[in-house]
């Protein structure tokens, strides 16, 4: 990235370009509404009914076969319109159905996705740049509801859809819609920040950071929340299971193949992304992760906090000794996300560095030591909020998984394990990461990120543009 001076005129991201709104965050909201709660009109009605009756035809073992009947539609402008909701919703209905034909209900994974739902589940991944699997955006940006008018909170939130129609599962999700709606404070403190910083204004570059540390402090409180209504059996065994991706999928060793889908339909997309067949292509993505929301993402860029590549990273369960080539799992989940969501992290990476001007004020001024004193606020925020996330996996994933070795598998036959358990019995993430060594770098990265006080420098031509990792700098290898 070229660094540029502060006095050389520097972009300052605006939230509504972007989609985002000041008030929900990057959860839909504004001029189209919430998320729509079903597509309109009677074509896509049968996506819609087969969704309606997700858990029972799971339950049945007919979902599969229900699939397999659905007819062949069209994701186009001519169907959905060119509105943003109707093509979100498409998303959230086909990447659902998706993720339950694939992994089943303890059954083996199914490597094949039927036309009828993979075909457009890519038309509609390409127009929204994101990957044809069920993700954060699907699960929690796009599924959620308010029970009433009132501001989107806990006591005023409810989800669509679950794949286990359980309420731990719910929850599960309605917390993290909580945290985003939340998180929209601190999303228009960063942007204030980065003024501040362009007009050299220490007052309100102050304001600025206290807004923002008392958002993060707001965003762990509503994190630790998760241990009301979650069940952590549950979670692991019935939840969980429904965000696994097939990049690491040792029964699923070249990914899913996308029935239909050429070679050429996800030409400079990277949708898909694996080997082609007479059938249809291979494509290997993760499953569903926090890690996908772009919210703790513009807080670490504008916060100057840098993830390094994690090493030794398993590339699937029966390998797990062998080191493979290190992979930064922070900035791969960016690919993970809506377009106009890691587009707005990368405007934020090239705007002004609010740690950089900090850092260039003159050394051992009372302002100085000020304004370095709310800027290490908001880091120390960030790095209880990642301690309290170590704490929470491993109480629901970690635990779990040991207690999933003490009482092993009896009676359950070798060819009907699902690589959902696999993944557990080794406490790794959705996206094959070793969980528990990944979080701590993470957080012990943040914690890097403090400034000292005896370190400010006087230098009158100080760069100031941020440093910070961008998706421009990550590589397009899929986690």
């Amino acid at each position: 990235m070229t660094g540029r001076t502060r006095d050389r005129e520097v972009e300052i991201p605006r939230l509504e370009d972007y989609g985002i709104s000041r008030t929900t965050g990057f959860l839909p909201s504004g001029a189209e509404g919430p998320p729509l709660q079903r597509l309109p009109g009677a074509y896509f009605e049968a996506w819609e009914a087969l969704l309606d009756s997700l858990q029972g035809q799971l339950l049945a073992g007919q979902l599969r076969r229900r699939v397999r009947q659905l007819p062949e539609l069209a994701a186009s402008e001519a169907t959905l319109g060119s509105g943003a909701r109707t093509w979100q919703r498409a998303y959230l209905v086909l990447s659902f159905l998706a993720q339950a034909y694939v992994w089943g209900k303890n059954e083996a994974p199914c490597e094949v996705l039927p036309r009828a739902v993979a075909v457009p589940l890519v038309a509609v991944c390409r127009r929204l740049r994101l990957p044809p699997i069920v993700s954060y955006a699907a699960v929690e940006l796009y599924n959620y509801r308010a029970l009433d008018t009132a501001p989107l909170t806990l006591a005023n939130l409810s989800v669509m859809h679950t794949f286990s129609g359980g309420m731990d599962e719910a929850w599960f999700f309605i917390v993290s819609v909580a945290i985003e709606a939340r998180g929209a404070a601190a999303l228009v403190a960063v942007v204030d920040a980065l003024a501040a910083v362009r007009d050299d204004s220490h007052a309100a570059l102050e304001d600025a950071l206290a807004s923002l540390q008392a958002s993060v402090a707001a965003l762990t409180a509503l994190l630790v929340r998760m241990y009301d209504k979650n069940d952590p059996y549950v979670f692991f065994n019935r939840v969980r299971p429904y965000m696994n991706g097939w990049q690491h999928a040792e029964d699923l060793p070249n990914g899913v193949l996308f029935e239909g889908v050429l070679a050429d339909a996800g030409a400079n997309t990277n949708i898909p992304n694996g080997r082609v067949t007479p059938e249809g292509t291979y494509g290997k993505y993760a499953g569903a992760s926090a890690g996908q929301s772009a919210l703790i993402h513009v807080l670490d860029v504008a916060l100057g906090i840098v993830h390094l590549p994690t090493a030794n990273q398993p590339t699937s369960p029966s390998s797990a000794s062998t080191p493979s080539k290190p992979v930064n799992f922070i900035l791969e989940m960016r690919n993970y996300m809506p377009g106009q969501h890691s587009d707005f992290i990368d405007a934020v990476a090239n705007s002004y560095s609010i740690r950089d001007y900090i850092e260039s004020l003159p050394p051992n001024k009372p302002s100085s030591i000020k304004a370095t004193t709310f800027f290490n606020n908001c880091v120390q925020e960030m790095k209880k909020f990642r301690s309290e996330h170590i704490k929470m996996v491993s109480v629901y994933i970690v635990s779990q998984a040991n207690k999933r070795k003490d009482v092993g598998n009896a009676g359950v036959s070798a060819e009907v394990q699902s690589e959902r358990l696999q993944n557990g019995l080794l406490a790794r993430g959705t996206g094959g990461t070793n969980l528990i060594p990944f979080l701590k770098q993470a957080r012990n990265e943040t914690g890097d990120a403090t400034i000292s006080t005896t370190t400010t420098t006087t230098s009158a031509n100080k760069t100031v543009t941020n440093r910070t990792n961008s998706s421009s700098s990550s590589s397009s290898t899929d986690v």
